[in-house]
């Protein structure tokens, strides 16, 4: 079986990724696949949090999971398992930072020892994914006027883009202090190729380091993919 197997190759499916480790700091490797994972690469302690999961939520676990365990082999580490903790986010090996992502048909991870990168946190959607009945759920009043300037098409784009921007940036600062944030308790402006964070209430975050926060972004295959990371 896969997953007792001694040798430390990837995954069939999983590729390097170095455009979406350009994402962040120096010292971050991603891996990502566009394969259907099967679920017997799980190793053991990973199978048992998706036991009763649907098909689909397995083969994203799973495609998670190789890409993740790819991009540990490539910092020097066997292959070690990935079990969730009480956040349900992946445990990491010591001395090690990461985040996963996934939608439709596609997984993504990227990873980095903590004496590089402290923290981490990727996104991937869907290009139109957030529609304008979403928005108020999402937009500070400030975001919701910028958006509805633009075209409809454009806007709906920009509006996915500052949401995975969130959802980024929500990962890589709750691995640093388990803090829940709600969307306006942030907000984001966007660059060419690079969006800003700033607060909108004290965060926890802040206490280590003030802020705003910078990221960066992409676009792939109908995919925005968003990286923020605390170096």
């Amino acid at each position: 079986m896969p997953h007792t197997s001694p040798d430390p190759l990837p995954t069939a499916g999983v590729e390097s990724a170095p455009q979406i480790a350009a994402l962040f700091a120096e010292g971050a490797v991603a891996y990502q696949t566009r394969e259907s994972i099967p679920a017997d690469t799980l190793l053991p302690e990973e199978a048992q949090f998706v036991q009763r999961a649907v098909p689909r939520r397995v083969h994203e676990f799973a495609g998670g999971r190789a890409c993740a365990r790819a991009a540990l082999l490539q910092l020097g580490y066997g292959r070690v398992a990935l079990p969730m903790d009480a956040h349900r986010a992946p445990r990491w090996p010591p001395g090690v930072t990461g985040s996963i992502t996934h939608t439709h048909g596609y997984c993504a991870a990227v990873v980095s020892q903590i004496a590089h990168i402290r923290a981490l946190g990727l996104d991937v959607e869907p290009v139109d994914a957030v529609k304008p009945h979403l928005w108020r759920r999402i937009f500070t009043a400030a975001e919701l006027a910028a958006l509805r300037t633009q075209d409809a098409r454009t806007a709906v784009e920009s509006a996915t883009l500052m949401f995975s921007a969130k959802e980024a940036f929500y990962k890589c600062q709750h691995t640093l202090t388990g803090e829940w944030l709600g969307f306006c308790d942030i907000s984001v402006s966007i660059e060419a190729g690079a969006f800003r964070v700033s607060a909108n209430q004290m965060l926890r975050i802040a206490e280590s380091d003030p802020g705003p926060w910078q990221g960066r972004w992409l676009v792939d295959a109908g995919r925005v993919i968003t990286g923020v990371c605390i170096a």
